[in-house]
């Protein structure tokens, strides 16, 4: 009798518990659902029915070339491991510098990539990625790169619009890590992102855009940043840091 009992016990126990189980299995999977986890620079299935295209493989930049030339500047960058390297100069010929730019241009988009500054560099690491650049230049709106956790006058920190706009918070990671970027345009406005959160949106040629170019370096350059379309741009500053994922979805205006 003691034994039956036992067994009634021991069932009843797990018939209790399978619905429980069940319950957090099936939370575990909803809550799964939507995150797909993809290979570095690989879109993945909602990407591409979002209309996301790859600019680079992983393994060449054949979507890029010179800003100021149509090759690749020799030993400025490389593509090592799945990255986009900027080299440091002290590892370049003498004399060797040079941005690369898309060998399209855009005017509406969504652009993303991740970026990864070098814990080995010595000095500040000092990179941007430029949009909206005149062809045959290295000139154009920029998105800054800069350390983090450094101070720097005037709107050259990091996210900011470069000499013209600061950001409003930089979660950044620190160096090592990979950091998420995101930049959208679309009409005349236009965002940075940051790790997932907005940290500037402004309007292109609006009256607040146009006091900023007149304080700036740019000031001299009729209507800058304000052209219909452009390369994008990732800048040579020396060398420190690297990219990847660079993945970007064509707008309606």
């Amino acid at each position: 009798m003691e034994k039956y009992r036992f067994s009634v016990r021991i069932t009843v126990t797990l018939l209790t518990l399978l619905p429980i189980t069940s319950i957090a299995q099936s939370t575990a999977h909803k809550a799964g659902e939507g995150h797909q986890s993809v290979p570095p620079n690989t879109l993945s299935q909602k990407e591409t029915k979002q209309g996301f295209t790859l600019l680079f493989d992983g393994n060449s930049l054949d979507n890029f070339k010179g800003a100021e030339k149509t090759t690749i500047p020799e030993g400025c960058w490389l593509v090592n491991d799945g990255q986009i390297i900027c080299t440091s100069r002290d590892s370049r010929p003498e004399g060797a510098r040079g941005s690369i730019v898309t060998k399209k241009q855009y005017s509406n988009f969504d652009f993303r990539l991740e970026y990864k500054m070098d814990i080995d560099y010595q000095g500040n690491v000092n990179s941007g990625i430029k949009y909206f650049a005149y062809p045959g230049t290295e000139l154009g709106l920029e998105y800054q790169l800069y350390d983090h956790d450094k101070d720097i006058n005037g709107p050259h920190n990091l996210a900011d619009l470069y000499d013209l706009l600061p950001a409003k918070g930089r979660p950044a990671k620190p160096r090592g890590h990979w950091n998420t970027i995101r930049i959208v345009a679309q009409g005349n406005t236009v965002q940075h992102w940051l790790n997932n959160r907005k940290v500037l949106e402004f309007a292109r040629g609006s009256e607040r855009f146009r006091a900023a170019v007149a304080k700036s370096k740019f000031r001299n350059r009729e209507r800058f940043g304000e052209a219909k379309q452009g390369h994008i741009l990732l800048q040579d500053h020396g060398g420190g840091i690297a990219f990847r994922n660079l993945k970007i979805k064509v707008l309606n205006p």
